[in-house]
């Protein structure tokens, strides 16, 4: 069978464009990505995310399996469960996860972004360009696209993709009519690093895996720990002078991170980012968290790296005529943290469109039939993903009666085997 000629462009080197562009190369198809960062190590938050079963499957489909290796080698101590509790640490439901091989697409997978960004460029240095900052796509005299960058450089090729975020520049150009809306809500993140005082201090359910706190007036805190089994399995270090992206010792930070939200107009002046600096913003989450337990409070008042941020969502959109050019991951369906399934869902999408230009060149679809299908059904999956997050915003921010309904059901679902079960699957 013939194959069709095509070339294809990803705008951002994160998570969900990288994962596709090695399902691409590994399919032969030509593929180039344009990041707007200087470096690799630019601006990357060392916070982890979990690459649940879902992003598992899809790294697995894209990555040659040595890499996918090494991603298990670089990942952190696997969750244990999944603890709710109220701002005393009085249990409301825990959960517990079942113990899977650790290199099975079916494990809960704990990593940092630092972590996995260095794995995922393994294998990709002549592919992808850093510095390229994206300006505007426009159709080329021969019926293809051509993306312009603010260094005043342009490619051109039959498909481009954007995968550059939650701001994404394509969508604003392609989609003007899909914005992303505040939602009300505020949060800060922040760690503190991992070592004796800090491990004894800390509460023992934040160490067995993710621990979402709800506290009163609306209020939120999740928390987290990092930590690696065994330095021979858990990193794998670079020769001096590599150039070959491995971690090095000072990425494999151990830490206990945490993010508080609550509604933006309890934060009062700081509800204005610019307001206030980092200490501010620390005064006025202890200031929310005055009757928390003491342990809690302990962490936060012991964090030198705070991050304040407001709380956006995505709009769902219908489909859209389709052309040349289209998204994937957080340029699209960009959803509140509070459910833990962006990175996931963005993965998700790569494999999908990996699959879908796959048959492209196999002649077995015309392109735009390919990428019509996959628009419409990631339009599906991708804002049901957003409306669930959504949800989980506002239970774990109700305030009064609601907030006492909402603790009395997770009771509930703690005593009641059959409904833990579901709940868990509904994860």
């Amino acid at each position: 069978m013939k194959s069709i000629p095509l070339k294809v462009m990803i705008i951002g080197a994160g998570t969900g464009g990288l994962c596709l562009a090695h399902g691409l190369k590994s399919e032969g198809i030509p593929v180039e990505v344009f990041e707007r960062e200087h470096t690799p190590s630019d601006r990357q938050a060392g916070y982890r995310l979990s690459i649940s079963p879902t992003g598992n499957r899809a790294l697995k489909e894209c990555l040659p399996e040595s890499l996918f290796q090494r991603l298990v080698y670089n990942s952190a101590r696997a969750t244990q469960g999944v603890s709710f509790l109220d701002e005393r640490l009085k249990p409301l439901l825990l959960l517990d996860l079942p113990k899977t091989d650790p290199g099975s697409v079916d494990c809960e997978r704990p990593i940092s972004r630092v972590a996995l960004r260095h794995v995922l460029l393994q294998g990709l240095d002549e592919l992808v360009h850093f510095n390229k900052r994206f300006v505007a796509f426009e159709d080329a005299p021969d019926g293809r696209v051509t993306a312009r960058f603010e260094d005043g450089t342009a490619a051109t090729g039959d498909l481009l993709i954007g995968a550059d975020g939650a701001s994404s520049s394509v969508r604003a150009q392609l989609l003007p009519h899909a914005p992303r809306v505040e939602t009300g809500i505020m949060a800060v993140s922040g760690k503190v690093g991992l070592n004796d005082e800090v491990r004894e201090l800390t509460p023992p359910a934040i160490f067995r895996g993710p621990t979402l706190m709800l506290g009163p007036k609306g209020c939120f805190l999740f928390a987290n720990a990092v930590e690696y089994d065994g330095t021979d399995r858990s990193i794998q270090f670079a020769p001096a002078g590599s150039n070959s992206h491995e971690l090095s010792s000072a990425d494999r930070e151990e830490y206990v991170m945490w993010g508080f939200s609550a509604r933006r107009e309890k934060f009062g002046t700081c509800a204005n980012l610019d307001a206030c600096d980092c200490e501010a913003f620390k005064t006025v989450v202890l200031c929310l968290m005055k009757n928390w337990d003491p342990a809690v409070r302990w962490i936060v008042q012991n964090t030198t790296d705070i991050s304040p941020f407001l709380v956006k969502t995505s709009i769902p959109i219908p489909a859209w005529k389709t052309r040349n050019v289209t998204l994937l991951g957080d340029a699209l369906h960009n959803m509140t943290p509070f459910r833990g399934m962006g990175a996931n869902v963005a993965l998700r999408d790569a494999a999908a469109l990996r699959r879908a230009l796959a048959s492209v060149v196999r002649a077995e679809s015309a392109l735009l039939d390919s990428l019509a299908t996959y628009e419409r059904q990631m339009i599906e999956y991708g804002f049901r993903a957003v409306r669930m997050s959504l949800e989980n915003m506002r239970t774990v921010h109700s305030e009064g009666i609601a907030r006492e309904f909402s603790k009395l059901v997770f009771r509930l679902i703690n005593f009641v085997p059959a409904l833990k079960e579901r709940f868990h699957s509904d994860r």
